[in-house]
């Protein structure tokens, strides 16, 4: 059994939670995917992490993937288990966690979806801050009894965690794996991150916070559209290329557009065989690696805070693969990963 076990309803969830045990030297797999979840256990790994695609479905089929998930294993026997939710918590919060809770009867159930070192924290059982438009009364998003400590900072969060002996399902987001994760571990183990060229970027996520990080990025070169999904040219050679999707005019269903922007990037990708990519937007993310086959992913690094660095074995070889939510992440945070790799490549005489 693994040491510790994290289930998230997307696939960007997953990874920038896990990614907090990559950082002290453990070995993390992420299931895409309920019916990876086998391979990733007969690998051994020290962390597992299983997106169950369930934000955005009806919540007692959501609660139905969480319950498969945890058949597949011996939940009593996991040290950790964490049930990682949305920071603001959207989804099927309530449903999720009451199934997570029913196999793991006799845990006390405690909730942070705070991040302090975002400036999202939690005060007297209300969640605030930064990118949160209205205070959120954190009981209120479940329907069963709950702790809801304060977690105003991230060293006291570390404190609050590292104090607790009792059985716990832990329910919470990045914050709160980096907490768990500190336990127990050693940082200087943690690989260290880096890009290689050539880097394709690539978005499929309309939150403002993304378009303002694209705003930024053309000033490096030329962003390639993709209204409504359709890219409107090929991907530029070079060590950069980056491509968005946009907004055709046509009143298309998003979900429509995502799944065709997915399949064109996809084919672009095999044309361009690149050794990096960043890809923003969890949906995004996840049905473009469906269209390559990759159901498994290594999770090595944190490359930025909340900005995971990974390997996936896709049909043209090894890629390292950066992942960031849509709404994640200050304006300049694309630019800069972006201009850290073509001062690489201008170090390397690329």
């Amino acid at each position: 059994m693994p040491h510790c076990l994290i289930i998230a309803d997307d696939l960007t969830g997953a990874l920038d939670s896990a990614v907090a045990f990559a950082q002290t030297g453990r070995r993390v797999l992420v299931a895409r995917r309920i019916s990876a979840l086998p391979d990733v256990l007969r690998s051994a790994p020290d962390v597992v992490a299983v997106n169950t695609q369930s934000r955005e479905i009806p919540a007692g089929i959501a609660a139905g993937r969480v319950d498969e998930v945890l058949r597949a294993l011996e939940p009593a026997d996991i040290p950790v288990v964490l049930k990682k939710v949305d920071s603001r918590l959207k989804g099927n919060v309530a449903a999720e966690t009451r199934a997570a809770a029913r196999a793991l009867p006799g845990r006390s159930v405690v909730a942070i979806p705070a991040i302090p070192d975002m400036g999202r924290v939690q005060r007297e059982g209300i969640l605030s801050g930064e990118g949160i438009a209205e205070p959120i009364v954190i009981a209120n998003r479940f329907d069963q009894p709950i702790e809801v400590p304060d977690a105003l900072e991230q060293d006291a969060l570390n404190r609050l965690v590292a104090a607790r002996r009792d059985a716990v399902l832990w329910v919470g987001a990045r914050g709160l794996a980096v907490a768990l994760a500190r336990q127990g571990a050693d940082p200087s183990a943690a690989a260290l991150p880096f890009l290689n060229a050539p880097l394709v970027i690539a978005s499929g996520s309309r939150d403002p916070v993304t378009l303002s990080q694209f705003a930024q990025l053309r000033e490096l070169g030329p962003v390639v559209e993709a209204p409504d999904g359709n890219p409107e040219a090929a991907l530029p050679e070079g060590p950069l290329a980056m491509v968005t999707i946009s907004d055709g005019g046509g009143g298309l269903d998003g979900a429509v557009a995502g799944a065709r922007f997915a399949k064109a990037l996809a084919l672009e990708l095999r044309r361009r065989r690149p050794a990096s990519l960043l890809v923003t937007g969890g949906e995004t993310a996840n049905q473009l690696l469906d269209q390559l086959g990759v159901d498994t992913v290594e999770v090595l690094a944190e490359f930025r805070p909340g900005v995971p660095l990974c390997r996936i074995e896709t049909p043209w070889g090894s890629v390292r693969l950066l992942t960031k939510s849509g709404g994640f992440g200050g304006p300049a945070l694309l630019r800069e990963i972006a201009n850290e790799l073509r001062e690489t490549c201008d170090g390397d005489g690329k």
